[in-house]
């Protein structure tokens, strides 16, 4: 059983009896197959190694579904920096306008000033990177030591690849985020000298966004060896941001309509909005795809974690009743009911194997390599039943009410390992007899809900002659763990299985799981925030000379600052109404197609997220442009 990357464990499995091994060890992948290669030339030919996904599928999915939460964390960390760099180097450029047009005018040559700004930017990143990747490891030791309890005494520690990776990262975002606003830095004209209106044309982005995109998808996917999650994710975003980027537009150019209908004050947030068209609807759309990733974590750490919860109630059964002879049954489920005892169903048992698929033995029929091939070396648990349990879905086929004898229902995924579809007849040797039965249906089996399951079920009447024993599950809390002593002299033949250790180690993965998801989503929300704060700065210098201006022509600090409020507010408004309604796109797609979770649209967040986006982005607005109303006109003109 491999657990994760820094846990491994190995469990051998001797078919035919309930003995098992279990081997346990910290090391990285490397190791663990490592330990397999030594570990398989070791073994019976009637023993073989089962990992946590074949073993315990549900808690394998959990392990799975974990690791893709990483690399969904991965992926929104680099959306929100991408934002973030593209939204400041914007800022930066414009800033130093007037001083390349200076450079321009002593001699620099277009190429030259570009080549300035990116050895300046590639230093920058290699020290901002380097600081990202020591940061990284303080952090990663601090969560460590808060989580020891919860991990092995041992870890893998990070390697130098781990370190290059980093600084390769952030270079690529740094560069392919930074290079379009640079390159207008590049067609400064030194008119600019004379006319400070003159600004240089936009430079055609979309090529080089469109190679940065391409080249942290290949890394990403490189991280997270998941790219079906990454270009789902960042697809469609970008299918968002196109079709969302034409709504604003709309938006915006109809909000002049309201002019004519609301105050002075309102009037000139409307217009603000109204005014900057191009800027405003760069600026939403980089509050919404910051938002996006904020409730993309939000959302699918919340999804998660119900998820698990779910498979494991706390009276979940904890123990098995095998072997329990038919006139024992009734007597043994009364007991435990006086008790205070619920016990599952009792499921008849006969033991048998599978030899023969549509009249051509197994062996002809199953390679080496499929999973089917060991099932046919081994007596599998056969039962019967009218009705099929609860936490059983059928997939394939249909289970009548009233099934007639001669019909078995298989296993989905026994089912795929060994070609057996709706209609095909199995061949089953049961003692010194074979029987025949048709496939009525397919089930798709729940194994973790520690009660019986099992990979053949039977229509009653097919194999009901046979000497059979029944089994059943049940939960019995620890105040009543004695009661065990009185079964078994009550029952002397019948074998009780305590599952209960593997139950607390289960939720103790779980438990690890969720604290760990916890711990990302706290780091992904501070970045979100951080860059919505780092997106509203980067705005403010053309609103920071226009509220100059209006303060020089005798406009009030107040009305200045219920200006900013209202325009702010209304972007942060409308950022946040397109960033619910992406996120829902977004989660949709990824729930379907990547994570396989039930997706519901959440009206709350339609009603939340807008709110609390408006009141924080227009706090962030109104703090942002505070010197406007602070501080002297002439001061504020020479600062910028």
């Amino acid at each position: 059983m491999i657990n994760s990357q820094d846990l491994a464990a190995t469990k051998i499995l001797q078919p035919g009896s309930h003995v098992h091994h279990f081997y346990q060890f910290a090391g990285d992948e490397s190791s663990i197959l490592s330990f397999k290669h030594w570990l398989e030339p070791q073994l019976s030919a009637s023993q073989r190694i089962v990992d946590v996904y074949e073993d315990r599928p549900k808690l394998g999915s959990a392990l799975e579904k974990a690791e893709r939460y990483l690399g969904l964390s991965s992926i929104v960390v680099i959306l929100i920096s991408g934002v973030a760099i593209a939204m400041a180097t914007r800022r930066y450029s414009e800033r130093h306008f007037n001083s390349t047009a200076i450079l321009r005018c002593l001699g620099y040559r277009q190429n030259a000033v570009l080549q300035l700004f990116l050895w300046q930017f590639l230093f920058i990143g290699l020290i901002a990177s380097a600081i990202g990747c020591l940061l990284g490891w303080i952090t990663q030791e601090f969560l460590l030591y808060t989580l020891r309890e919860l991990l092995p005494a041992k870890i893998a520690a990070p390697g130098i690849l781990a370190v290059l990776f980093g600084i390769m990262m952030g270079i690529v975002v740094l560069f392919g985020f930074a290079l379009p606003p640079l390159l207008r830095l590049k067609q400064v004209s030194p008119l600019r000298i004379l006319r400070r209106d003159l600004e240089p044309l936009p430079s055609s982005a979309w090529l080089v966004y469109g190679l940065a995109l391409t080249l942290l998808c290949i890394l990403i996917t490189q991280y997270t060896e998941d790219m079906r999650m990454t270009l789902s994710i960042i697809g469609a975003s970008a299918l968002s941001l196109l079709m969302i980027g034409g709504l604003v537009y709309l938006i915006l150019g109809a909000s002049r309509s309201l002019l004519a209908h609301v105050n002075l004050t309102w009037r000139f947030g409307l217009q603000g909005l109204s005014k900057n068209r191009h800027a405003n609807i760069v600026q939403i759309l980089a509050f919404s795809l910051t938002l996006l990733a904020i409730i993309l974590s939000f959302t699918v750490r919340s999804d998660l974690i119900n998820d698990w919860q779910k498979q494991l109630a706390d009276d979940a059964p904890n123990h098995f009743a095998l072997n329990v002879f038919a006139d024992q049954k009734d007597r043994l489920q009364l007991e435990l009911k006086q008790q205070g005892i619920d016990v599952s169903y009792f499921y008849p048992v006969v033991r048998g194997r599978l030899v023969e698929i549509n009249a051509m033995p197994v062996q002809q029929v199953v390679t080496k390599e499929s999973q089917g091939e060991r099932a046919i070396h081994r007596d599998l648990s056969l039962t019967w039943a009218q009705n099929y349990a609860e936490d059983n879905k059928i997939i394939a086929g249909e289970w009548q009410a009233q099934r007639k004898p001669g019909l078995v229902s298989i296993e989905q995924k026994l089912a795929k390992s060994l070609k057996v579809k709706v209609g095909d007849t199995l061949t089953f040797s049961i003692g010194s007899q074979q029987i025949n039965a048709q496939v009525d249906s397919i089930r798709k089996v729940d194994w973790d809900t520690m009660k019986p399951n099992f990979y053949m079920m039977f229509s009653p009447g097919s194999i009901d002659q046979f000497a059979h024993t029944y089994i059943t599950s049940f939960y019995l809390p620890a105040e009543k763990k004695d009661l065990l002593n009185q079964l078994v002299k009550h029952y002397p033949a019948m074998t009780v299985l305590d599952v209960e250790l593997l139950l607390q180690q289960i939720n103790r993965i779980l438990t690890q799981l969720t604290a760990a998801i916890n711990y990302l989503l706290y780091f992904s929300l501070l970045a979100g925030f951080m860059v919505l704060f780092a997106a509203v700065q980067t705005s403010l210098d053309s609103r920071i000379y226009s509220g100059v201006l209006m303060r020089t022509l005798g406009a009030k600090r107040s009305f200045l600052q219920k200006i900013q409020w209202i325009e702010f507010s209304i972007l942060g408004f409308i950022a946040g109404t397109l960033a619910v309604l992406m996120a829902q796109l977004v989660i949709y797609g990824l729930y379907h197609w990547v994570l396989k979770l039930d997706f519901t649209f959440n009206l709350e967040l339609l009603i939340i997220i807008p709110i609390v986006s408006a009141l924080f982005i227009g706090f962030a607005g109104v703090w942002g442009t505070r010197s406007v109303v602070n501080q002297s006109p002439m001061r504020v003109l020479r600062e910028l």
